[in-house]
């Protein structure tokens, strides 16, 4: 499986379940770390959990995520992002039956694509033979993923299906400050709702702001304040 190996450095560092606020996401949540924690032990509780949601509902970052926790626990799990479709092919999905755990993101890129959904289908049969788990994201529940092949959809529902709810702007302000505390920042709420204010609210770019901000911080060896990101904003130290 030495060709696999190179999937799991696309897992980004912040990827946690400590760094995912719940929110009103919370019986998923919950019900995938149990899944994960259940696979430590040898037990898969189901052969599949879907997640399904708009971009920005957390979707990658959970899979990646129970995808960390998984490997932290001398599992054998592996990512895998179809939003790379065009660099991969279906035989990467051969032998993975051996992991505990597999996690499919953007399943919704293979719609259509005939080759790519026998794959997944077969890899459905074998990870339940082998008593592994199937974690998989998409844009839409799997009835509603246009795909070519029924009894795929059909697998893809055989376990529990969550919807994803995205966060509001006050649970967005939560979010930011628990990813700056966990980084050792401390965020103040005004600083928070000033970057709301100013900012795309999109949670992938505020995060990738906050790492702008964790360099600048510390480079300057400065608090954020409100003061602070009006000097970044204007070039000025």
């Amino acid at each position: 499986m030495s060709h696999q190996l190179p999937l799991n450095l696309r897992l980004k560092d912040s990827s946690s379940f400590e760094n995912f606020l719940p929110a009103t996401n919370r019986e998923a949540v919950a019900r995938l770390r149990t899944a994960v924690a259940a696979l430590a032990h040898g037990r898969a509780p189901e052969p599949v959990l879907f997640l399904c949601g708009a971009s920005g509902t957390g979707r990658t970052h959970l899979l990646q995520a129970a995808c960390r926790e998984a490997q932290s626990a001398d599992g054998n799990a592996l990512y895998i992002p179809f939003s790379e479709i065009a660099t991969l092919a279906p035989a990467v999905l051969e032998d993975l039956e051996q992991s505990a755990l597999v996690c499919l993101d953007d399943i919704e890129r293979i719609a259509g694509k005939a080759d790519w959904e026998a794959a997944v289908f077969a890899l459905c049969e074998r990870l339940r033979a082998s008593g592994g788990m199937l974690l998989v994201a998409g844009a839409r529940p799997p009835r509603e993923l246009g795909l070519q092949l029924p009894d795929l959809a059909t697998r893809l529902g055989w376990g529990p299906v969550y919807a994803l709810v995205p966060l509001s702007d006050d649970e967005r302000l939560e979010a930011i400050r628990l990813r700056a505390r966990n980084r050792g920042l401390e965020m103040p709420e005004e600083v928070a709702r000033y970057i709301l204010a100013r900012y795309p609210r999109d949670l992938d770019s505020l995060f990738t702001l906050l790492d702008k901000l964790d360099v600048a911080s510390l480079a300057e060896q400065r608090r954020l304040t409100i003061p602070f990101l009006r000097s970044l904003e204007e070039g000025k130290p």
